[in-house]
């Protein structure tokens, strides 16, 4: 009957029975792909299925229409995370959407060969450069705000895309609200609301051919709903409700115009300068609502919220630096992916994270989507322990790998020394595994004495509480 645990005193740290050298290196380190590559993934998951949505979105970089970044991060367009292409985030849909969000809108949307689109709110020219190149005879980009328009129409000249809309016989026009004050006989074939509207924008209908369709977010704030309505021969609507896409509301003026008629009344226009420091606070904060703009089931988006705020693993930095904080949000979404189970994706973000911002936190959880019978499973465990001694989630994943192998004794010292690590949330699932190990090679009261410590942080976990009765009546 083993006694280990009984004599062991835990305030000393002991890690001779831990040999680091002795775990394997790393073989594999992944990295954020290219968009191409990001949308063939998206293909094989099933989450792509148009190959004309995905040949497009294979030509039209996400990156090209975000704000500059100082820091050399390869592919971050293709990453997860939501890109900042205004320097002002109080604005409404300042960021541009990921490639997943973008590939589920205009599937749903269907857009044809010479269609015309109404556009209102152009996401910074990306969106504006995918409708261009799915082949449509005319795009009308409706920008509220003034500024931001004559940047948008500047940027769009930058990367001469005027001359590409030009070479593919498709009209841009630019405009403001204005716009719904004059009457026009030229009708769209869609119409598509980047930004959230309370009510059904009636007035858009004026601007729409039978048969055609709004798409457009609509509900209150951080509970809006895409939906397809569409103008029937007899002047009627239907409407289908498609997915939840939590997005910014437009705002009361574009709401008073859109949907009750109102007239139009011209603001004085703000003019920002995109400074150095400016457009680093936009890169700073453009992830610190992680469910903006995401579509999805309600459900996905509770798993994104849950993750993303939870306390059992917090990056912490002082003076941070734009690096350590886009670090921190890769890690962050690799979380999340790993929590709905896309691993591969999820181990791409976690191994850029630690590229930029080496930390435990993303060394273990990238270790973490491998196979147990991979030995970077154990690599990336020994990196993150290489990268901060004191972050006993790795000491306990290393036990728990293992455990799973069969080597039962040698887990245990892992367990042990995850038990003592200064920087452990989840002390209580080491004590829960170190009661497992000793159970296998029949060690009960070093069992009996692990449980005990668990229930002590498992107070109201009566399955542990049921192990804990039956151990001590096997004492008896």
């Amino acid at each position: 009957m083993g006694l280990c645990i009984v004599d062991k005193d835990w305030r000393v740290r002991d890690i001779s029975d831990c040999d680091l050298e002795l775990l394997p290196e790393i073989i594999s380190w992944p990295e954020l792909s290219s968009q191409s590559e990001a949308l063939e993934r998206l293909s094989h998951m099933g989450a792509l299925d148009n190959l004309v949505v995905k040949d497009t979105l294979s030509i039209t970089p996400r990156g090209a229409h975000a704000l500059p970044l100082s820091e050399n991060i390869k592919n971050i367009e293709s990453s997860s995370l939501k890109l900042p292409w205004w320097v002002d985030l109080g604005k409404p849909n300042s960021l541009l959407p990921g490639l997943f969000e973008t590939c589920q809108i205009f599937q749903m949307m269907e857009i044809s060969s010479n269609d015309k689109i109404l556009l209102i709110g152009p996401r910074g020219n990306w969106w504006t450069e995918v409708i261009l190149h799915l082949g449509v005879s005319k795009i009308h980009i409706l920008e509220i705000d003034d500024f931001r328009r004559e940047s948008l129409k500047n940027r769009w000249e930058d990367l001469r895309l005027d001359i590409v809309s030009k070479a593919l016989n498709c009209d841009i026009v630019w405009s403001g609200l204005e716009y719904m004050t004059i009457d026009s006989e030229d009708l769209f074939d869609k119409i598509l609301i980047t930004g959230g509207l309370k009510e059904i924008p009636t007035e858009l209908f004026k601007k729409l051919k039978n048969n055609g369709e709004v798409w457009a977010p609509i509900g209150l704030e951080n509970n809006t709903i895409l939906q397809r309505i569409t103008k029937t021969t007899s002047n009627g609507i239907e409407e289908q409700y498609m997915a939840m896409w939590d997005v910014d509301m437009l705002g009361n003026e574009a709401e008073s115009v859109l949907c009750h008629s109102n007239e139009y009344e011209k603001g004085d226009t703000v003019h920002v300068e995109e400074s150095p420091d400016l457009i680093r606070e936009a890169w700073l904060h453009a992830n610190d609502n992680p469910t903006k703009d995401r579509i999805g089931p309600n459900s996905l988006l509770e798993i994104i919220r849950e993750v993303w705020n939870s306390t059992d693993i917090l990056l912490e930095y002082d003076n941070i630096t734009l690096k350590d904080s886009i670090a921190r949000d890769l890690f962050r979404m690799g979380h999340v992916l790993q929590k709905i189970g896309v691993f591969r994706l999820a181990a791409e973000h976690h191994g850029t994270s630690y590229l930029l911002s080496p930390s435990a936190e993303s060394a273990c959880y990238l270790g973490m989507t491998y196979s147990i019978d991979n030995e970077d499973a154990l690599a990336w465990q020994r990196r993150a322990i290489e990268t901060d001694p004191n972050f006993g989630e790795s000491w306990n994943e290393i036990g728990e790998i293992m455990m799973k192998r069969g080597e039962i004794e040698n887990s245990i010292n892992w367990f042990r020394e995850a038990i003592v690590s200064k920087n452990y949330s989840k002390r209580g699932e080491a004590w829960i595994n170190l009661t497992r190990a000793h159970m296998e090679i029949n060690q009960n009261l070093s069992a009996f004495f692990a449980a005990q410590k668990a229930v002590d942080l498992f107070p109201n976990n009566a399955e542990l509480i049921e192990l804990l009765s039956h151990l001590g009546e096997d004492l008896v």
